[in-house]
């Protein structure tokens, strides 16, 4: 009978424990408790940040080939006739930086290394010619000339886009702004061949301008891969308002025709 009693007792127990709580009533006048929304976060396809490495290349030399005659009103007159023959490396290499400043608009800079070179054949005439005889009586001098540089392009550009950066899906935008270019390492060899006395060679620099500045313009477009890594190809225009080299020894184009791809991360 104890026994009976006892198990009884424990099932009763056992019941009232698994048995659910009641529910609680708020209290007359106070607000309603609610769970807190779960907010999710929305992807960016066009990134806050952005940092990437660029490949550059320029379809035409960066120095025009050209034959040019220039003549010094002097005492004797000097007429210089030159033939210049570029031998520009038309690849740059640099990295790009973009920083989103809304849904559509960026603002991007891509400083850009380039090396350069190029060769000129100068004849240096010196004197006045006697235009009744066959031969040139004036004082020649040939000059082979070979130098080398270094350009740094920095431009900093405005980017429209066609979509919103949270959107998914491929993406075009229009680009525009200014452009430095730093001229460094100009190292020029000159081999003269007198009109008399020995061939010698001499090491002065061309005259340069350390810097230049341009306007650019561009069209560009973004692609997602599968591993998030974004290509950017870009075709930009560049108009230069001084040159870094504007001599009879060679000068740089006004006017310069860029492609560009970059892979940002």
């Amino acid at each position: 009978m104890l026994f009976s009693g006892g198990l009884l007792l424990c099932s009763a127990l056992t019941t009232w424990a698994q048995a659910p709580a009641p529910a609680t009533t708020a209290a007359p006048g106070a607000p309603a408790t609610e769970e807190a929304p779960v907010r999710l976060e929305q992807r960016a396809y066009v990134r806050r940040v952005s940092l990437g490495i660029s490949l550059n290349i320029t379809p035409l030399n960066l120095f025009a080939k050209q034959n040019m005659v220039e003549k010094v009103a002097s005492t004797p007159p000097v007429e210089f006739d030159s033939a210049v023959d570029p031998k520009s490396n038309r690849f740059g290499v640099g990295f790009t930086v973009q920083y989103a400043l809304s849904e559509r608009w960026a603002i991007a800079t891509s400083p850009t290394y380039r090396k350069v070179a190029l060769h000129a054949f100068v004849q240096r005439y010196e004197g006045v010619d006697n235009s009744s005889t066959f031969l040139d009586e004036r004082a020649l001098t040939q000059i082979n000339e070979d130098t080398t540089a270094r350009f740094m392009d920095i431009p900093v550009l405005a980017r429209r886009y066609s979509k919103p950066r949270h959107e998914s899906g491929k993406r075009w935008f229009l680009e525009a702004g200014s452009v430095m270019r730093l001229t460094s390492r100009v190292r020029t060899v000159n081999d003269i061949v007198p009109p008399k006395g020995d061939r010698y060679k001499t090491n002065t620099p061309l005259d340069f301008n350390k810097s230049s500045v341009g306007f650019t313009a561009g069209i560009g477009g973004q692609f997602i891969d599968d591993f998030g890594i974004r290509a950017i190809p870009e075709v930009r225009f560049t108009r230069w308002i001084d040159k870094p080299f504007d001599s009879y020894h060679g000068k740089t184009r006004a006017n310069q025709l860029e492609v560009v791809l970059t892979f940002a991360f």
